[in-house]
């Protein structure tokens, strides 16, 4: 079984090619970590994850403010309540969905925050301190936020659009389906679509297809 800290390496190394500021390299290894949140040892998080957007959400309506943020969190927290270990969160269709509750979490507190006159920076440190206490291992979030927020002050800000945080998330779950893939249960990517077991074959294959798109990204 993948460890949570090659889980966040590889995504870090697949997405530095695509995205040099630190936002979206924190965002990538986010998506890396949020699939095993199906697992039972991670149900804690999931609960975090649901009240904190009930508490957004309810919050957010009393006050006239969009509350959509609470509801893209409580989303992605029932999903891992249906979900099964390994499965449809480890899957190409569980990476995009996933992959848009947290884009519309993220664009939605971070123009609200702007709205209040929080800065860019600031509203970035917020938005990475709070993925990082819903989503990561208990052993990363205190090096995850002091590198992040720190690295977010001190590298250029990059454009807020679904490229810079979408494609991060989307490249952190492939990443995950890549050392899942080498592991002896493999990984069902396809589903719901097939139910075919993809093992290391797979994660070559995708390995390579990367390289060849990170060459093509830095010299064109």
């Amino acid at each position: 079984m993948s460890s949570y800290r090659q889980h966040g390496l590889l995504s870090i190394l697949m997405a530095i090619p695509f995205f040099q500021a630190v936002f979206p390299l924190a965002l990538a290894l986010i998506g890396a970590m949020v699939p095993d949140m199906d697992h039972e040892v991670k149900s804690g998080n999931v609960s975090t994850a649901f009240l904190i957007g009930l508490v957004i959400f309810m919050v957010f309506y009393i006050l006239g403010l969009p509350y959509i943020a609470g509801i893209a969190l409580m989303d992605l927290a029932l999903i891992f309540y249906l979900s099964r270990h390994r499965g449809f969160t480890h899957s190409i269709l569980g990476a995009f969905i996933l992959s848009a509750c947290l884009t519309v979490f993220v664009l939605s507190i971070f123009f609200l925050l702007r709205s209040f006159g929080v800065d860019e920076r600031g509203s970035v440190a917020v938005i990475l301190i709070s993925l990082g206490f819903i989503i990561l291992n208990r052993v990363l979030i205190l090096p995850f936020i002091l590198l992040t927020v720190i690295g977010v002050f001190l590298t250029p800000f990059p454009v807020m659009n679904l490229y810079t945080i979408m494609g991060p998330f989307l490249l952190g779950f492939l990443s995950h389906a890549v050392l899942d893939s080498f592991t002896p249960s493999g990984v069902r990517f396809m589903r719901p679509f097939s139910g075919r077991t993809f093992r290391k074959g797979f994660g070559v294959s995708v390995l390579l297809l990367w390289g060849a798109a990170a060459v093509y990204y830095i010299i064109f």
